[in-house]
């Protein structure tokens, strides 16, 4: 039991250091016709209140717009996390193979690049790679079986080992954005003593979304290979995102066994006090997934969601007047990644103005099935008295259990509107001819003033030309605006030289935050200094503050067209070494020692920018 305790600790822990926020992006497919358009998706996500919004390189090849964002909120095991999805339609430009850049955030871990191929036609389904695995689903639209892929009854060689990964798929044939659950397990003998952290990697899952299920890490005791193991698991929800055949990477567990040292008494008695840890690395197998398009016969409406789905919409009120705002509620609850849904588009109704929508997603976790809810909330105003009737929202997806496309619909929503003030439907912009049986409140044009002005045009314009050299003030007041808008559009094209330009600043930003921490927080202080002196050196190279070292940088700080004095360069190597050790040492820096550190900064700084731009 202890063992089990120490290895679900260990896998609960697992995974390298991550940031509060990250960045993940994915288009919806790999593969694009010239004159088609892809979907990027853009994730920010993490434990932090206000979420950063993502920064888009430029794309020369690409143009790309903006489709709206949705929110979620995600409680797992009480704890709860928070992510933001920006959509934009990205259009190619011309032919070739491109590589959309790296997307980052304000504080979070940027995405990964993505490839992505324009052709000159749409591109062909892939061919039947042939008869699936016995007990996987045939192709979409054959009726088959979906059973969960076991694991193989005995390693090949016939030998049971002391600890190993296995990785396996609930199905080995999927269709793009089914869930498919993937299961590793790391499975030790009850003859081996971990100690230490055991540190678990995640596969490789590139053509993926993934979702953690819950409760992570599961444990248990299983029998394989004829020896007894105990075991901890964890389950990902994976939702593909191209067709193909995709491959998932091999699951990493990094574990610490113990080695007793031998009793020269023989009592033993020593060993279960004194051991050496011995470093072990095990690794599962790679593993392949076959992904097929949405079967034939996709309704034209078709938003890609494979699941099953129920939709709801309702009003806060129904009995308004002409004028007035109703907030119009729509709510989609099923299975599968309900993220994906796309913003429904407004009905064509005269009699009502729709206002732009805002959407909320909320994802539940249970029994290794991926729920949600969906809502989106919009205004609606209606321009004219008498009944309006807002039809039904209408949405096609794909059911992976009856295997066949359905639909999920709304039920009709009646509004009846009596007559407002005088003015309230020229209010709701866009009047609209009156139907049969619907009393018109008010005229398209109502004039501000019924009067004509005492003051004629000719006179407003002698009164101007009487100025005489006056007159140059607006051709001057163009001038300088013309001036600042080529000055801001040659920054805007330089970013490079930007990041140079405005590097003492950021970097004074980080040292006064610094300064207004109290004394008890001087470790912080420190910190917040040794940043400012690494990015002011990153943004004075033009490369990425993580992982710089001095070394680096001092050496790419003489290759500068205009390279910094050695009394600037020594300067900068003495609050460098010292922003190290309070880095290693945080727990010993005093408030004042903060402050000088951060005073030692700050003039090595300025020395090196007054060297540089000199």
């Amino acid at each position: 039991m202890r063992r089990l305790r120490l290895a679900l600790v260990a896998l609960a822990l697992a995974g390298p250091a991550a940031a509060a926020v990250s960045v993940t992006a994915a288009l919806d497919r790999a593969r694009v016709a010239l004159d088609d358009s892809l979907v990027l998706s853009i994730t920010i996500a993490g434990d932090a209140t206000f979420l950063p919004e993502p920064k888009l390189p430029p794309i020369e090849s690409f143009s790309i717009y903006s489709s709206g964002k949705s929110s979620s909120i995600s409680i797992v095991n009480g704890r709860v996390t928070s992510s933001i999805v920006y959509t934009y339609v990205v259009t190619p430009r011309g032919l070739g193979k491109f590589t959309i850049p790296a997307i980052s955030a304000d504080g979070a871990t940027p995405s990964l690049p993505i490839l992505v191929e324009v052709v000159k036609t749409a591109p062909k389904t892939p061919d039947d790679p042939g008869p699936a695995a016995p007990g996987a689903a045939g192709p979409p639209g054959t009726p088959a079986p979906r059973a969960e892929a076991p694991a193989p009854a005995r390693p090949p060689d016939g030998a049971a080992p002391a600890m190993l990964v296995l990785a396996s798929l609930d199905k080995a044939r999927a269709i793009v954005n089914e869930q498919v659950t993937l299961t590793v397990r790391f499975l030790y003998s009850d003859g081996l003593r971990l100690v230490g952290d055991s540190q678990y990697e995640a596969p490789a899952m590139t053509g993926f979304l993934a979702e953690d299920l819950p409760p992570a890490p599961r444990n248990g005791l299983m029998t394989y290979g004829g020896r007894q193991y105990a075991y901890s698991e964890i389950k990902t929800a994976l939702f593909a995102i191209q067709p193909g055949k995709l491959t998932i990477g091999p699951a990493t567990v990094h574990v610490q066994v113990a080695q007793p040292i031998s009793d020269p008494f023989g009592s033993g008695f020593l060993d279960s006090f004194f051991a050496t840890a011995r470093r072990g690395v095990v690794r599962s197998e790679p593993l392949t997934l076959q992904v097929d398009p949405p079967p034939p016969g996709k309704p034209a409406d078709f938003m890609g969601l494979v699941g099953q789905l129920t939709a709801r919409a309702s009003a806060d009120r129904t009995d308004v007047k002409a004028g007035d705002a109703v907030t119009l509620t729509l709510e989609l609850v099923g299975t599968g990644n309900v993220k994906s849904i796309p913003e429904p588009a407004a009905p064509n109704l005269p009699a009502l103005r729709f206002f732009e929508p805002e959407s909320s997603v909320a994802v539940e976790k249970s029994n290794d099935l991926v729920r949600g809810r969906k809502t989106f909330r919009t205004v609606v105003v209606p321009r004219v008295s008498g009944v309006a009737v807002v039809p039904p929202y209408e949405f096609s997806y794909y059911d992976p259990v009856r295997r066949r496309y359905a639909r999920a619909a709304t039920a009709p929503l009646t509004l009846r509107v009596a007559p407002g003030p005088v003015g309230a439907a020229a209010a709701a912009r866009g009047s609209a001819p009156a139907a049969p049986g619907v009393t018109p409140i008010a005229e398209d044009i109502r004039y501000l003033k019924t009067a004509p002005e005492r003051a004629p045009l000719s006179a407003s314009l002698s009164a101007f030309a009487d100025l005489g050299p006056w007159h140059a003030l607006p051709f001057a007041a163009l001038a300088c605006a013309a001036l600042l808008d080529w000055r801001r559009r040659a920054a805007d094209s330089d970013p490079r030289g930007r990041r140079f330009r405005e590097a003492r600043r950021r970097a004074e930003e980080r040292l006064k935050a610094a300064a207004e921490l109290p004394d008890s927080e001087a470790p912080r202080a420190a910190a917040l200094a040794a940043e400012a002196l690494a990015a002011f050196v990153a943004d004075k190279l033009d490369v990425p503050p993580a992982g710089l070292t001095l070394k680096t940088a001092v050496e790419g700080l003489r290759a500068l067209r205009r390279a910094p004095s050695d009394a600037a360069l020594e300067a900068l190597r003495a609050a460098w070494e010292e922003a190290d050790l309070r880095r290693f040492a945080p727990g010993g820096v005093a408030g004042a020692e903060a402050r000088r550190f951060a005073d030692q900064t700050r003039d090595a700084i300025r020395a090196l920018d007054q060297e540089i731009a000199r």
